[in-house]
């Protein structure tokens, strides 16, 4: 088929189709779904250690400590 010829438009030729997308490549929804992702394990990381550090353990008095 050729393509110079007048008697087919280039909108027959070339029709309009979706772009397939490259592996690497990831829409606006990937980029927002992975940011909401990210937020909640920050969110998750933060309350954990906050619970770790809100009560540290006390420190013994030395003289309590028995040697043996």
């Amino acid at each position: 088929m050729c393509l110079c010829c007048g008697e087919t438009e280039p909108s027959q030729v070339i029709p309009e189709r979706p772009r397939r997308l490259h592996p690497a490549e990831i829409t606006e929804q990937q980029l927002a779904d992975k940011r909401i992702q990210y937020m909640k394990n920050l969110k998750r990381e933060k309350r954990r250690l906050s619970k770790q550090f809100a009560n540290p353990n006390p420190v013994q008095d030395p003289g309590l400590l028995w040697s043996v």
